[in-house]
């Protein structure tokens, strides 16, 4: 039902905007990747629809907002997906506000982006399925389709579809931003060993390996909540 609406959601925001108009916020982070999934499904199936096969192999439009010292892992994964979703891969340095004005002149046909915020990130609560950056920001509505997924329903999705994800999920990380904020869950540590995110029975610990709930250091849907004014929460 929530893989259902989440689509739903999405392929209303193509038919809204049209799929050239439209970027997905992407830095590797769990809930962006379970988003970038979905949306080459739903662009895949409107090409389809529309018998143009060529806008389903376009490619999609990605902005990276880099942290100060992101984990390399994530950098590599996200360099990974790239190819293996047709990413248009735009690498944008901080402040979250300056980097988006950047974005903003350099692609300025882009008027949605796709971010992977959930209800229970950080300021989360906020947000509905569109919602506009705030008056004083860069003008984008964020399209959040996964609004209404928890921790468990990204990772069930995630094992039931076989998504590939980074490999810092399977050493004892729930939650990503920079690697000075980031450390491993201790919910996770069992007989000395540090379990797999998705074997995390309460998903209200998912943020307990980050020192703080920063919306400054990013978010795994893509971008951070309060600060960007744009778009997620972690990674």
């Amino acid at each position: 039902k929530k893989v259902a609406s989440a689509l739903q959601v999405i392929e209303e925001a193509i038919a809204r905007y049209g799929s050239s108009h439209l970027a997905l916020s992407f830095n590797g982070g769990k809930d962006c990747t379970a988003l970038m999934h979905l949306v080459r499904a739903a662009l895949y199936k409107h090409s389809a629809d529309c018998g143009d096969a060529t806008s389903s192999s376009a490619p999609l439009v990605s902005l990276y907002i880099q942290y100060k010292k992101s984990f390399p892992e994530m950098d590599a994964f996200v360099q990974r997906s790239v190819g293996h979703y047709g990413l248009d891969l735009v690498k944008q340095g901080g402040p979250m506000k300056q980097g988006l004005q950047l974005f903003k002149e350099n692609y300025p046909e882009i008027q949605g982006i796709f971010v992977g915020t959930r209800r229970d990130d950080p300021y989360g609560d906020k947000l509905q399925f569109f919602s506009p950056t705030d008056p004083d920001w860069p003008q984008f509505m964020r399209i959040n389709p996964i609004l209404d997924w928890t921790f468990d329903d990204v990772w069930r999705f995630m094992r039931q579809a076989d998504v590939p994800y980074c490999c810092l999920y399977d050493q004892g990380y729930t939650s990503l931003g920079d690697v000075d904020s980031t450390t491993r869950n201790p919910a996770l540590l069992k007989d000395g060993k540090y379990q797999p995110a998705w074997t995390l029975a309460n998903g209200e610990l998912e943020r307990s390996g980050r020192s703080t709930p920063s919306s400054t250091t990013g978010s795994s849907s893509g971008l951070p909540i309060r600060e960007a004014h744009c778009a997620g929460s972690e990674h």
